[in-house]
């Protein structure tokens, strides 16, 4: 669980969000003969439009999950509160930040930051990380949009960069995109392709495979260096 933000000494803060909910489900684990069925009456009857409502929403969220199965799960959404998957996803990626806060810190929070902001957050790509850095700022002071967007492009910033890959998706497969080749091996495939009425990709492709054949065949004696432009001079 994500570690909440030190409370100043002299602040009289409750327990965390996640561990009320805790203590409301054992609760209700002790009153009742079907657990489901009351912690889904919970959840319809907290508003999650607010920020506390949000944040016990999430938690029981998060438990309805771990109990139900995937089909099961849905059905209770679906049925029982009437709510579409996406709609509870975006609570569910909230839960873990806003139940590490305490009642009073969400307070602060609320104040400090728009609900609608916090929705635009967790319905987009932002990290996790942005979220709970920008949760934690609005405990002591107001966060602008501009704050929201200067934080992930700093976050996205720090992220080390992808490496290029020469490899697609397409289908149920995947494909390879091969370098830039020179002027003069580009000549060549294109004048066997037209000669042999195939594709330039064919052309390619059955030159690599008369090289990766060489090359099995030649063991250390066939060096790497002869590389496909030669077998394309081969196959022409």
């Amino acid at each position: 669980m994500t570690k909440a933000p030190e409370a100043a000494p002299a602040a009289n803060f409750s327990q965390t969000v996640a561990l009320e909910v805790q203590y409301l489900i054992r609760k209700l684990a002790r009153s009742s003969q079907d657990l489901i069925k009351e912690v889904c009456a919970e959840i319809s009857c907290t508003n999650p439009c607010i920020l506390l409502g949000a944040a016990k929403v999430g938690q029981l969220l998060l438990f309805l999950k771990e109990k139900l199965k995937n089909k099961q799960y849905e059905e209770a959404l679906a049925n029982a509160l009437g709510w579409s998957a996406s709609i509870a996803n975006q609570l569910l990626k909230l839960a873990p930040i806003l139940g590490s806060f305490t009642t009073k810190q969400l307070d602060k929070i609320n104040r400090n930051l728009s609900m609608p902001a916090l929705y635009k957050l967790a319905t987009g790509r932002t990290p996790v990380e942005v979220i709970q850095s920008m949760l934690e700022k609005a405990c002591t002071q107001e966060v602008s949009n501009k704050d929201l967007q200067t934080e992930t492009k700093n976050y996205k910033d720090k992220q080390p960069k992808k490496e290029p890959t020469p490899w697609r998706y397409a289908g149920c497969g995947r494909e390879y995109q091969p370098p830039r080749i020179s002027e003069e091996a580009g000549l060549v495939v294109e004048r066997l392709s037209e000669q042999n009425g195939k594709p330039r990709r064919f052309i390619i492709e059955e030159a690599v495979h008369i090289a990766s054949r060489e090359i099995s065949a030649g063991g250390d004696r066939c060096s790497l260096a002869f590389t496909t432009k030669h077998r394309l001079h081969l196959l022409s």
